[in-house]
């Protein structure tokens, strides 16, 4: 969700479009972990694991992410240490959640999430960050995705691949393949949200959110939980 906001390189003024649609990204997916912390929490019993309504939700959201993500991504800058700053917060960011998620819930904690997902395409893209290979590499990965099921790729150390048969058991899951295919397209769009890019445009509250988006994510869920957590103390007061 990448959820990194995307410093561009000075030579560039930063898409203030892209930092809005991400910042409407988290504002659905808030509202979305939201509804999934009402039913931890047994306020609500909604079918957010096998409900059409919800699992489309949630593909959306996350698509939504992971494209604009991809657009940010081509814009940022070449710097070395840029890179290293940037795989080290969502690298810490994903050994963080995974720790967290493992105490909430057990067997199903979230050991590929969409923030290892950030860490992993990241490190994969930048030695190709050539827009035309990745337009291409991102729609043949999609397509893969949708017609390759591979009994193979279901043992709990090649998830992070995807193209597996069985969905795994974790709260969060989001494998190279396919969403991969999409940040790459992603990427290979930049051009397209330039030519949308607004002259003088004003900040306003989702572009904070986009710009800010990975401490906005990491912070959500625990105010979320101990919102709940201590309204369900003083019901059963």
């Amino acid at each position: 969700m990448a959820l990194v906001s995307n410093t561009i390189n000075k030579t560039q003024p930063r898409i203030i479009l892209l930092d809005e649609l991400r910042g409407l990204a988290i504002c659905l997916m808030v509202a979305f972990h939201f509804c999934y912390d009402l039913n931890y929490f047994g306020y609500t019993h909604f079918a957010i694991l096998t409900d059409p309504f919800w699992t489309t939700s949630r593909t959306l959201i996350v698509s939504l992410f992971v494209l604009i993500s991809g657009a940010s991504y081509s814009l940022t800058t070449d710097d070395i240490n840029h890179f290293y700053q940037r795989i080290t917060r969502l690298g810490m960011a994903a050994i963080t959640i995974s720790i967290v998620s493992y105490y909430l819930f057990g067997s199903r904690f979230i050991y590929f999430g969409v923030i290892h997902f950030f860490l992993v395409a990241t490190i994969v893209t930048r030695p190709i960050k050539h827009q035309k290979i990745t337009l291409a590499l991102g729609i043949a990965i999609l397509l893969s995705s949708q017609f390759l099921h591979i009994d193979a790729m279901n043992p709990n150390y090649l998830n992070w691949i995807g193209l597996n048969s069985i969905k795994p058991a974790t709260e969060d899951y989001a494998p190279l393949f396919p969403w991969l295919g999409l940040f790459w397209i992603g990427l290979s769009l930049n051009k397209f949200f330039t030519t949308l890019q607004t002259q003088n445009k004003k900040k306003n509250l989702f572009s904070v959110l986009g710009k800010n988006s990975l401490i906005t994510y990491l912070i959500h869920q625990p105010l979320l939980f101990l919102f709940l957590y201590i309204s369900k103390i003083l019901v059963t007061i």
